[in-house]
Parts: C-alpha cells; sequence; structure tokens
C-alpha cells in the first residue's frame, strides 16, 4: 500500500467515477479535504502489470471505505493493513465487505440496496390538488413533527426531537435540499436530500401523515425532490433502502437497483 498524493486527486476522482452512486461518500470527502490533510488519508493497492489501482482505501479518521472496480485486490494485503489501525467502521460495496468480515468477527455488517436515479421521464406531481414547497432551515421542526407521526420513526423523533431539529436545520443551512408537499394547507408529506459531493444527492428522509397514506404523496413529493435537485444541477439521485414497499415506490418513479452496500461496524 501507498499513500495517495495531493497531485494525483484528478486521477483518484476519475477512477471513483466508474460507479458515482457507490463512491459518493468517497468522492464527498476528497472533495472537502485536502489528502495530505491530518484528516484524510488515501491509499492505493497498485497492479504494474496494468499501470492501475486494485484497490483504493479512504481513512477518515478511524473510519475506512473501500473501492475496487473489479474487486481484484490482494486479500491479506487489504486485512494486514486494516489491522494495523483502530478501526471503527468499514463500508463499501457488499462484494467487497463480504470478503474483509470474516477477518473482524466481532463487528456485524449490514447490508442494503443502493438504487440510483439519474433523469425523470414523467413528473407525476397533481398540481391541482397539491402545492409543493421547497423547505427552509425554519421549517425544520416541522419536519420532524411529521416523521414523529409515523410508526417507523415514532419513538426515536419523539425522544431526541431538538437533536433531530439540529441536524435537519444545519442540513438545510448547508446543500441539504428538502420539499414539502401542501394539502389543505397543511404538510402532509416530505421528501430530504443531503448533498454529499457536487453531483450526488442522497435520499435521507421520506415521511408522509398517515392519515394520508395511500393517496400518492410519497410518490409526489420525492419526484418534486428529485426535479429540484436536477435543477440544482444533481447529476445522480441515489438511495439506500432495505424496505420492500419504499424500494417499489422508488423503481417506480425510475430508480434502478444498482448494488449493495454494506457497512462493516
Amino acid at each position: 500500500m501507498r499513500k495517495v498524493k495531493e497531485s494525483e486527486r484528478t486521477r483518484l476522482l476519475n477512477y471513483l467515477a466508474t460507479e458515482p452512486e457507490i463512491n459518493m461518500f468517497f468522492i464527498g470527502v476528497i472533495e472537502n479535504h485536502c489528502l495530505d490533510s491530518d484528516e484524510v488519508e488515501v491509499f492505493v493497492e497498485e497492479n504494474p502489470k496494468i499501470d492501475d489501482w486494485n484497490i483504493v482505501i479512504l481513512k477518515y479518521y478511524d473510519n475506512y471505505i473501500l473501492y475496487s472496480r473489479d474487486d481484484n485486490f490482494q486479500l491479506k494485503a487489504v486485512v494486514d493493513f486494516l489491522k494495523n489501525d483502530i478501526v471503527d467502521s468499514v463500508n463499501g460495496k457488499s462484494s467487497i465487505i463480504r470478503r474483509i468480515a470474516p477477518f473482524f468477527p466481532r463487528m456485524k455488517v449490514e447490508e442494503k440496496s443502493l438504487l440510483r436515479l439519474d433523469n425523470l421521464t414523467a413528473a407525476a406531481i397533481d398540481y391541482g390538488k397539491v402545492k409543493i414547497r421547497i423547505l427552509t432551515p425554519e421549517d425544520a421542526g416541522s419536519i420532524i413533527d411529521l416523521y414523529a407521526q409515523n410508526i417507523d420513526y415514532e419513538s426515536s423523533f419523539v425522544s431526541n426531537k431538538e437533536k433531530y431539529i439540529a441536524e435537519r436545520r444545519s442540513n438545510l443551512e448547508g446543500n441539504g435540499i428538502a420539499v414539502g408537499l401542501i394539502y389543505k394547507h397543511r404538510l402532509v408529506s416530505v421528501a430530504e436530500i443531503s448533498t454529499d459531493n457536487d453531483l450526488t444527492g442522497l435520499i435521507v428522509g421520506i415521511a408522509t401523515h398517515p392519515k394520508y397514506y395511500g393517496r400518492g404523496f410519497a410518490t409526489q413529493a420525492i419526484t418534486a425532490l428529485c426535479i429540484e435537485a436536477f435543477r440544482q444541477g444533481k447529476k445522480h439521485i441515489c438511495v439506500f433502502h432495505d424496505n420492500p414497499k419504499i424500494t417499489s415506490l422508488l423503481k417506480n418513479i425510475g430508480f434502478e437497483e444498482k448494488s449493495q452496500y454494506a457497512l462493516l461496524h
């Protein structure tokens, strides 16, 4: 393994751009940090036969992200490299993490499907019935109140309400995007994106008031969110999910399942 130099930034970003949805976090960290900084280091295993890299490894504090274009890397070298340091988490494509996991028996693997949308073929929004509004940091409390109405989120969002309000406000004060669907003067559905890098947005929240389930409001909110994200210059919209109903909804909008992503922690 050798450390990547700041002068190799372009080559590194081109390597990661092969699968932008898989590498959205990796790319985001690189865009926002110098490769010679104390917080961020990138290492590569080289393949001299083809003048290319077998694997790239991002170290961000005690967390690691691994990426390989074809998973053709020396497993022992990577495991030895990781075991040389304190490791809080390792994440990346499931195909990579599954190979690593047996060497870290005290850590568990969590996997989710990764879906990506590159364009919208149709906008399924009934503007005669609902109003779409881009939400602002001042709407953070209303967003969390809506999540607290959902059985999937209720206990967490009620007990940690102020924490989540602060997180939403911070996201919207930065480059995050949230879209609200207003029906009869009431916020009934919301969809949110965190912008991890210049090209890719990650959907980090979807919620609809239980009274309005089954009316297609979530589909309209997500569609409006994607329209706004593309308008702001995003090329890809991604989402991690393991809920079959949400996955089906996203596929109906045009999202395609690209890969399995895993976290070892």
